[in-house]
């Protein structure tokens, strides 16, 4: 009885070049559009040439096609009958007329017509086969210009990756919240929602995003569409052009909720898939975070730094939220990173009789937005803005002339004066009722009644906006260092004011005085007295106390967690992590969580695999014969467990793996994970006999394998 050959798509899965869902949404495209599965897996860059190559071979037990094979000779090609090599799929490599051997290659090797036919057509005695991928093929033989006339070449793909590949800003809004919740149910997190009432464009887009994997749902009804919404099943909404106004008088009207996820105007199915040659979303956010870093680096130590990250964020959602185009809302965005601070009024004359008031360098702020020639009139807003800004403008007849401008100028000016200049609030009662008392105030001077009412509205869902605004004072504790100033500098951009001290005697008097939100310990300017620092600053109520350090030595990471810090964070790459833990902690805290106030445990500590490896986690337990209970998670959801004992590995689950292959899959994680340590007593049933350095390095050897 023979065997029957394993799937090409359960090779691909056991070697680890390809996932499970990857596999499903490359076979959706094959059932919509034909082909080969490999082909659809390369094309969606799921897997490389060379392990469709590997696979392949192990498939049909022949040999795989090498990319430093000979290019076949003109000669092979010319004894070809044309159209020949495209049809059949089979491209000759090397003749041996000596013994009468045939090399050639071929997409299918189990199409003996076309091996039969190939070896008549060349009178040899034998053929030896090997396999090609068809994209290589394909490759190969267009360099040969065989066959040239497209007909007979694998299927090209549409691809669309404006409207498929996702919104990196959407993914940027949400990274803080990443390790919070795992994935939302596949099926519906890539749902998208076009708003139409042409039935032309729901039966030409819907079967085409559904092939792509992306399930589409259209509407024009307002009470489906609210519906939808509000659902949090939506991934992407699609506006086409006849319903544009009627979108934008629903969201100014408030009938249906503001949308937080992305949006894109559908003008016409051909601009639009031919026009997106490269994600622009991709684009726009790694330009923006390149002119952050240079507007942090260049703004003035002597000022106060902009919180430039609320700054763009508030901008955009609120401009989004005031039904204003994307180009605008871009614009926006960047225009927030054109502001430069401007000096204190007493730092020299010039600064003196500059300052308006408004905490702004307005010449290079202008300047600025000249310069980066943004394709909408970013330096008009600006300098709109900063007639608002002075209070003595008519709003009435601010907007006669060019009322989207207008209304982008009260987006600036109303997000820069809440942020900048209505920050610290520091009048009794809610904070979220002062916030709004501050900001009512200015309608009519900074903005309109309802784009005031609209911002509100915008902060109000977002906790960890509220945290971040309100003022929290943070404690820094360290010398003169390029990455804590560094550090300083980021958190300050935040929206977190921050005082520092030198020593920690300083630091200890200042808590007693008034306990800031946190305070950070930087290792570089206390190393003799850190481990010792975090009873020293915790007398009274219970304080948040972070461990910032330089050191890449996992002992010495591992010894501040034992010395009982909530966490410790790696400089400069953490910033961003510190402030997603900070805000997590605060809204605890806010809430009273027992959580924040409990006293931590000896021994336990938490950690993301970017800031303290796996594999440098369990040799440095090992090495310090620790005995605890390991809790791992992603952020797919992904959960595992490990218990060591006395510093030996005896115990590991991770889903429905056991023992060293648990280990195994968690080595694979590689950065994208975290976990918690806890002291241990209890171990459950032994289930791994290796030793850890077999299991580790064995781990690190399938990792390598499964990158080739």
């Amino acid at each position: 009885m023979t065997t029957r050959p394993e799937r090409l798509d359960q090779i691909l899965i056991r070697r680890g070049f390809a996932t499970e869902a990857q596999v499903a949404l490359a076979l959706q495209k094959q059932q919509g559009l034909g082909g080969r599965l490999g082909t659809h897996l390369i094309y969606a860059g799921y897997v490389t040439e060379e392990q469709m190559a590997l696979a392949l071979a192990e498939q049909f037990q022949v040999p795989a096609y090498r990319p430093e094979t000979p290019r076949p000779a003109r000669e092979l090609l010319e004894r070809l009958p044309e159209g020949f090599v495209r049809r059949h799929l089979v491209l000759p490599l090397a003749l041996d007329e000596t013994a009468g051997v045939l090399s050639l290659a071929a997409v299918d090797p189990r199409d003996t017509a076309a091996v039969a036919s190939v070896r008549q057509l060349f009178r040899c005695r034998e053929v030896t086969l090997c396999v090609i991928p068809e994209v290589t093929f394909e490759k190969l033989v267009a360099g040969l210009d065989v066959d040239d006339d497209g007909l007979h070449g694998p299927r090209r793909l549409i691809e669309l990756p404006e409207l498929f590949a996702g919104d990196p800003a959407a993914a940027d809004r949400a990274g803080s919240a990443a390790g919070d919740a795992a994935a939302g149910d596949p099926a519906t997190a890539q749902q998208v929602l076009l708003v139409t009432e042409r039935a032309f464009l729901r039966s030409f887009l819907a079967p085409l995003f559904e092939r792509e994997g992306r399930p589409m749902t259209t509407t024009s009804e307002l009470t489906e569409l609210a519906m939808l919404l509000g659902s949090g099943d939506i991934a992407h909404v699609l506006i086409s052009a006849e319903m544009d106004e009627t979108w934008r008088g629903w969201l100014r009207q408030g009938a249906i909720p503001l949308p937080r996820v992305p949006v894109t105007r559908l003008e016409s199915v051909s601009a639009t898939l031919l026009g997106s040659v490269a994600p622009y979303a991709a684009m726009q956010q790694c330009l923006l975070r390149a002119v952050r870093l240079q507007a942090e680096a260049q703004a003035d130590p002597q000022a106060a730094p902009p919180a430039y990250d609320l700054l763009r964020r508030d901008a955009r959602a609120l401009a989004e939220a005031m039904g204003l185009d994307r180009l605008v809302v871009d614009g926006l965005e960047a225009g927030m990173l054109m502001i430069a601070p401007a000096a204190p009024p007493a730092a020299n004359v010039d600064a003196l009789l500059a300052d308006d008031g408004t905490g702004i360098d307005w010449a290079r702020t202008l300047e600025n937005a000249a310069a980066i020639g943004f394709p909408w009139n970013v330096e008009g807003a600006l300098g709109a803005a900063r007639q608002l800004l002075s209070e003595r403008v008519n709003l009435d007849e601010f907007g006669r002339q060019d009322p989207e401008l207008a209304l982008a100028a009260q987006v600036l000016a109303l997000v820069w004066h809440h942020h900048q200049r209505g920050g610290s609030h520091t009048a009794a009662g809610p904070r979220a009722l002062v916030i709004k008392a501050a900001l009512r105030t200015k309608s009519g001077h900074l903005a309109r009644p309802e784009v005031v009412e609209r911002y509100l509205a915008v902060l109000e869902r977002s906790d960890d906006d509220l945290l971040a605004t309100a003022g929290h004072q943070l404690l820094v504790v360290g010398g003169a260092d390029r990455s804590l100033r560094q550090f300083i500098a980021r958190m300050g951009h935040l929206g977190y004011r921050t005082l520092t001290a030198p020593t920690l005697d300083e630091a200890a008097a200042l808590c007693a005085r008034q306990a800031p939100a946190a305070v950070f310990v930087h290792d570089g300017g206390a190393p003799q007295e850190i481990l010792r620092s975090r009873t020293r600053l915790t007398a009274g109520p219970r304080l948040l106390v972070y461990a910032l350090t330089t050191h890449a030595d996992p002992s010495q990471v591992l010894n501040l967690f034992d010395a009982g810090f909530d966490d410790v964070f790696a400089l400069p790459r953490d910033a961003d992590l510190v402030a997603a833990r900070l805000r997590k902690a605060l809204r605890a805290g806010e809430g009273g969580s027992a959580d924040v106030s409990a006293p931590a445990r000896p021994g336990s500590f938490q950690a993301a695999f970017t800031a303290f490896a796996f594999t440098d986690l369990m040799q440095t337990l090992n090495q310090s014969l620790k005995s605890v209970r390991i809790v791992l998670s992603r952020p797919c959801g992904e959960q595992a467990v490990v218990h060591l004992d006395r510093g030996q590995l005896t115990h590991a689950e991770c889903g429905a793996l056991r023992g060293a292959d648990a280990v195994y899959r968690i080595i694979a994680w590689e950065d994208d994970g975290q976990f918690a340590v806890e002291p241990a007593v209890d171990f459950p049933e032994p289930n791994i006999g290796l030793p850890l350095e077999s299991i580790l390095m064995e781990g690190c050897r399938l990792l390598d394998e499964s990158r080739m």
